[in-house]
């Protein structure tokens, strides 16, 4: 097994960092809108709702427990070495670690909700900037290649 670089390491590290960061905000905030779908426990105006096809924030609020919460989480359990075969089938990139690969999906997903967000309800909070650089933070990581290198399976068809 060929020695991992400490570059890489620690590259990887800031991985999980922001995975665990984001996992505790999607879970914290998506759990708040689940157990308060008016939004006021969270200060979210119901005028945020027009014109998207919401009446409440459950449905959001579902969404980011499961895709910006729970799949974040799921990652970085993978990222740190939970050996989960089962999961593998939902990995697009059969020669990489899954926990990788929900990483990159993280990345996408939290890039895409702030898309969509403001599109619907506008920019209205510093919040919004600090989720969507985190998306592109999570993907620029993810994709660097010390940190492919280090998910890389080691039966990689070779080059």
């Amino acid at each position: 097994m060929e020695q991992r670089s400490k570059k890489g390491t620690f590259l990887v590290y800031i991985l999980w960092i922001l995975m665990g960061i984001q996992a505790f905000s999607g879970l914290g905030g998506g759990a708040l809108m689940l157990l308060d779908p008016t939004g006021k426990s969270l200060r979210l105006p119901a005028i945020f709702l027009m014109g998207t096809p919401f009446d409440d924030y459950l449905v959001p609020g579902l969404f980011l427990v499961l895709f910006l919460g729970l799949l974040p989480l799921l990652s970085l359990m993978g990222l740190a070495g939970l050996p989960w075969r089962s999961i593998r089938v939902l990995n697009i990139y059969p020669y990489m670690h899954w926990g990788w690969t929900f990483a990159l999906y993280t990345g996408i997903v939290l890039i895409l909700w702030m898309d969509i967000q403001v599109f619907y309800i506008g920019y209205w909070d510093n919040i919004q900037t600090y989720n969507a650089l985190t998306g592109v933070l999570i993907l620029i990581l993810t994709l660097l290649p010390p940190v492919v290198e280090h998910y890389r399976l080691e039966n990689r068809p070779s080059r």
